[in-house]
């Protein structure tokens, strides 16, 4: 497929739909990096090998959408919050085998249910049907494993701990596709304003974790740079890359005040709010 860029004359589905797929094709990239870094992580050998299947598969989807980008005129946007994005929001990373297991089988009815109901809508173009309609097979698989696992883990630790935890991530999913229900004829505004917002203290991470070394679990919002074992060197090298990154200059003021990571979030925010005119 020529994967040339297309002109917006030719895109055959709304700008609110390029939204959409693009919101798809960026979550499927999340999840795909999220259960490769669990498949590193994790001492059991047999979940090891599921969890890098599922990160295989995830990133095949995300190709998957971004060839039907493609085909109905479009290229993928550039979209830097995802589902995955709003759940480590509200509640953090995973931090047990449990957690994982609880928030992938959560995660993934999600995704099944969404993607049935978009085949119902109206007027949805038979390259992004065919498209959702692969994905429901393949996430059905999904689930089934998830849940063997999660059967497994209630035998042996409780079937409470178990219902406790779903019913945890429950409530979260449910807020959560509240909040994006509400956008759903107008996603650019969603993921524009909240996105960008949220976006400056991803963006921060990535940099904390490039130039100190660090892996993303560490770095929290709230993080303390001198916590996360950066000297005065690093220190230098971590706001230059903040200024490239978001185009601002700190004074030598700003980086006396500055000692966590939600602290520069804040002034990065303060320095790109427009200037009031007198």
């Amino acid at each position: 497929m020529n994967s040339n860029h297309v002109s917006p004359s030719s895109l055959q589905i709304t700008r609110n739909e390029l939204w959409l797929l693009s919101f798809y094709r960026e979550s499927e990239l999340a999840g795909a990096l999220i259960m490769g870094r669990l498949a590193q992580q994790t001492d059991d050998d047999e979940l090891r090998v599921r969890l890098t299947e599922h990160c295989a598969e995830e990133a095949r989807h995300a190709w998957a959408w971004t060839e039907t980008i493609l085909e109905v005129g479009g290229t993928p946007l550039r979209i830097s919050e995802t589902y995955q994005s709003r759940y480590h929001a509200l509640l953090g990373d995973p931090s047990s085998v449990l957690e994982v297991l609880a928030l992938s089988q959560i995660f993934e009815r999600r995704v099944v249910r969404h993607f049935r109901a978009h085949l119902s809508w109206p007027g949805t173009h038979p390259a992004v049907k065919r498209t959702l309609q692969q994905l429901i097979d393949d996430e059905v698989g999904h689930i089934r494993w998830v849940k063997d696992r999660l059967d497994a883990h209630a035998a042996s630790h409780g079937e409470s701990v178990v219902r406790e935890m779903l019913e945890r991530f429950q409530r979260a999913d449910d807020k959560l596709y509240a909040e994006l229900s509400e956008f759903r004829e107008c996603l650019e505004k969603a993921f524009g304003t909240r996105r960008g917002e949220m976006s400056i203290e991803s963006r921060l991470r990535e940099i904390a974790c490039d130039v100190l070394g660090r892996d993303g679990v560490d770095v929290a919002h709230d993080s303390s740079l001198a916590q996360l074992g950066a000297d005065s060197l690093d220190l230098v090298s971590f706001m230059m890359a903040v200024e490239d990154a978001f185009q601002v200059e700190f004074t030598k003021q700003d980086q006396k005040t500055m000692h966590t990571l939600a602290d520069v979030a804040a002034r990065v925010r303060e320095l790109r709010r427009p200037r009031q005119v007198a």
